[in-house]
């Protein structure tokens, strides 16, 4: 019934609408797929070094900000010691002025929850005598560092003149200062107690450990009618300085509570020594231990070791990371802001985005200012904005080969539904035909239904005409072959007739025939005479 799905000729209608048809859509799909993507690599490869560029622009501004905030901070902190140090020392003064100073500080807690408080700016508010001795003392007292801390009287009294019996047992802050001016300050180096890594706070790495607590001394002489008469010192908690990087990830425009170092995109500030005085690491701030000695620093020697790691970190030594972290405090040294990129031990790809701090008082009166804000963040999140377009371009790829495939899917079926369509109005008919012309070479008329043939060739199509003159034909056909069987049959007859007569004249006209008709009619004639000369015996004979 559905010879025609198996024809050959329905497989190269097929074959043709397929070379016409999707090949070509094939070919074009695959070359617009190849433009396209050479386009894409060529726009993002020129793209990328613009956006690069940019984004590299907009987090030198940002370290420049945050190193002006730190210097503003700082400076705010001098006109205050200034104006302290022109006061007569009081108690009442030195500790209403303690509890007026207080800074905002954003963090985590322990307990996962986001808080923002106040907490004094200052550590230690303290008036010392010619000889080193503190007459008068305020102090920062805190239940829970730095949560809940509140500026107090305090009587515990020091001789500072030996850094032993200073807060960490190795300022030599008043030394000095003894040679101060009127208008001069010292503004020293922040220092604390280095916290191991076991129960230092690493902000979202180690949440509840302990908070590094360091401070920035301030002096400046105090003159009373003319005389000098002792040293205002003060010490800045060195949490609020912390606080500018604290909160600063450079592939996030937007603060964050807390960072987490482990993504390696964090801030963190370096003196002009190298040394890291704020880091959201707090094992990997400057410190000294119990003694008051310095903590050896990350160091060559001590390789990959993690313990290694969990040492405070000194950029002049840590070229074996990378040689562009010496580089940072030979370039601060000179002062400006730029971008490194490094490469470190561990092959990870590093941007370093730096801006001196322009703070300029005391000791950081030099091109370097007070250090360095270093903006550090993984190579590849520089490249985010490309990343953007070229995942677009991808997309849109992707949509492109979807709807190419989509299309071609299409064209297949289309191709498979008109190639039977032609084959069911083409092929079944001729198929029909064939059929048809088969049963008349093999002379079953009987089956031959010429008025369907007829219907075949309803339509006005080649093929319908083609039936019709079949039909035509084939009506033609059977009345010449009808004719020719009747005049087949008639000249059989006359075939026969012609032959039986031959044959009789030829056995006629034997010898034998002859000299058997003589001898024939000779007793024929005999049995006539004898007929005739005894009748009567005869009729004796029947009657008897």
């Amino acid at each position: 019934m559905f010879r025609w799905l198996t024809s050959g000729l329905l497989l190269r209608i097929m074959v043709s609408l397929l070379l016409v048809s999707v090949i070509p859509i094939s070919a074009i799909v695959y070359f617009t797929q190849r433009s396209y993507a050479a386009t894409k690599d060529e726009v993002v490869a020129k793209s990328q070094d613009a956006l690069d560029a940019k984004a590299i622009q907009g987090l030198e501004a940002r370290a420049i900000l945050v190193a002006n905030s730190v210097a503003e901070f700082l400076n705010t902190r001098e006109d205050a010691l200034r104006f302290l140090s022109l006061q007569k020392p009081d108690v009442d003064t030195y500790l209403n002025f303690g509890l007026a100073q207080q800074g905002s500080l954003w963090t985590i807690n322990r307990d996962g929850d986001e808080v923002r408080f106040e907490m004094p700016i200052y550590r230690e508010i303290a008036f010392v005598d010619l000889q080193g001795r503190e007459q008068i003392k305020v102090s920062n007292e805190c239940e829970e560092y730095p949560f809940t801390c509140e500026m107090k009287l305090s009587g515990d009294l020091l001789d500072v003149s030996k850094p032993a019996n200073t807060l960490y047992k190795s300022e030599a802050y008043f030394s000095q200062s003894k040679n101060l001016q009127a208008g001069e300050v010292y503004i020293g180096s922040p220092v604390g107690f280095y916290l191991p890594p076991q129960i230092a706070y690493a902000s979202a790495q180690f949440r509840p450990g302990e908070r590094y607590r360091g401070v920035l001394r301030m002096t400046a002489p105090v003159f009373e009618n003319g005389e000098r008469i002792g040293t205002l010192v003060m010490a800045v908690e060195m949490l609020h300085l912390m606080e500018f990087t604290a909160h600063v990830a450079p592939s996030n425009s937007a603060p964050q509570a807390e960072i987490d170092p482990r993504e390696a995109d964090f801030s963190y500030i370096v003196n002009p020594e190298g040394w890291a005085i704020s880091h959201p690491r707090h094992f990997n701030i400057y410190g000294v231990d119990e003694n008051g000695l310095a903590v050896e620093g990350i160091n060559e020697a001590g390789g990959q070791q993690e313990d290694n790691l969990g040492r405070p970190g000194n950029l002049s030594q840590m070229g074996f990371i990378s040689p562009n972290f010496p580089k940072l405090v030979s370039i601060n040294k000179a002062g400006g802001s730029g971008a490194l990129e490094a490469k470190t031990w561990n092959q990870y790809d590093r941007a370093l985005i730096y801006a001196t701090i322009p703070y300029r008082g005391g000791q950081y009166d030099t091109s370097a200012g007070f250090g360095l804000v270093v903006l550090s963040t993984d190579g590849g999140r520089l490249h985010a904005d490309a990343d953007v377009w070229s995942k677009r371009f991808d997309n849109t790829l992707d949509a492109l080969s979807k709807f190419s495939y989509q299309l071609i899917t299409i064209t297949l079926v289309g191709v498979l539904f008109l190639a039977v369509l032609l084959a069911r109005t083409i092929v079944a008919p001729i198929l029909r035909l064939t059929g048809v012309a088969k049963l008349i070479e093999a002379g079953h008329w009987d089956k031959v239904d010429v008025s369907r043939m007829e219907k075949i060739g309803s339509g006005g199509a080649e093929v319908g005409q083609l039936a019709r003159v079949f039909a035509s034909m084939t009506r033609q056909v059977y009345v010449r072959e009808t004719e020719l069987r009747k005049q087949v049959e008639g000249l059989k007859i006359v075939i026969d007739e012609t032959k039986r007569k031959k044959a009789v004249a030829e056995i006629t006209d034997s010898e034998f025939f002859q000299s058997l008709s003589e001898r024939a009619a000779k007793i024929r004639q005999k049995q006539r005479r004898a007929s005739q000369d005894s009748p009567k015996t005869e009729s004796d004979q029947s009657q008897g």
